[in-house]
């Protein structure tokens, strides 16, 4: 399967959840729950396994069993933000238009011009987006906003830019409330259990450089002193390893 209309095929993505048929098309429908499989992705994300190539293929999605007046959701391809906003849409009704940022969050892709206002119109014309829906808003993440010019979007597909929270979770009562972000919903935070949540990767990444740069001067040591002892190799390699990092 190369796009999102090609999920009809046998043996689709296990996050699915059937198609449904609109504008003579078949659209893939999304799960909004995660199973063992999402669980062993993201948890190989976290330790730096294969994160690059947590990608899901661009295109459009639905969400429950949307209608031509529902929500249009806009995010990034990589695993994770696909994964936060189809949890966050459990019990609703909408589409989901995932911008092709090479498997990219959405801030470091928009940081990094992935998740732009050139992919966005190529994605709204590819999946025919006014085919679909009888409006013309896109809901945004509010961190995709410093890759998207919202005079260009509308100057270009006619199509408004409206950004939502910080947090996919709380889109339930983003859209309950009109469609309209509270102060607490703005707020960029990085509390400590957002913390930990990055740290395993964190450490793993230094780990790949510590371990080598107090293997080498370890073996090193034991090579060029047969009588040296096991202690002061790995104190050497110890010492080299906390000024190489």
């Amino acid at each position: 399967m190369t796009d999102a209309e090609g999920a009809t095929l046998p043996g689709g993505p296990y996050w699915a959840d059937g198609c449904i048929r609109t504008d003579g098309r078949s659209i893939l429908r999304v799960r909004t729950d995660l199973d063992r499989r999402d669980r062993t992705d993201s948890l190989k994300v976290r330790c730096g396994i294969g994160r690059m190539r947590r990608a899901v293929p661009p295109g459009i999605y639905a969400v429950g069993d949307p209608s031509g007046d529902s929500p249009v959701f806009v995010t990034a391809n990589y695993k994770m933000s696909f994964d936060r906003l189809r949890t966050a849409l459990a019990g609703r009704h909408g589409w989901i238009l995932l911008l092709d940022t090479r498997g990219i969050n959405v801030w470091c892709a928009a940081g990094g011009g992935l998740f732009g206002t050139e992919e966005l119109v190529r994605r709204i014309r590819d999946a025919r987006l006014e085919d679909i829906v009888s409006h013309r808003t896109l809901i945004l993440p509010q961190l995709g906003a410093p890759g998207i010019a919202a005079h260009e979007l509308k100057r270009l597909t006619g199509w408004r830019a409206l950004y939502g929270p910080v947090r996919a979770e709380d889109l339930p009562g983003f859209l309950d409330a009109g469609m309209k972000a509270s102060p607490q919903m703005r707020r960029v935070t990085f509390n400590i259990a957002e913390r930990m949540a990055v740290a395993p990767v964190e450490l793993l990444l230094a780990a790949k450089y510590a371990l080598p740069a107090a293997l080498l001067p370890a073996i090193a040591g034991a090579l060029a002193s047969e009588g040296a002892s096991a202690a002061s190799v790995m104190s050497a390699g110890a010492i080299f390893a906390a000024l190489f990092l």
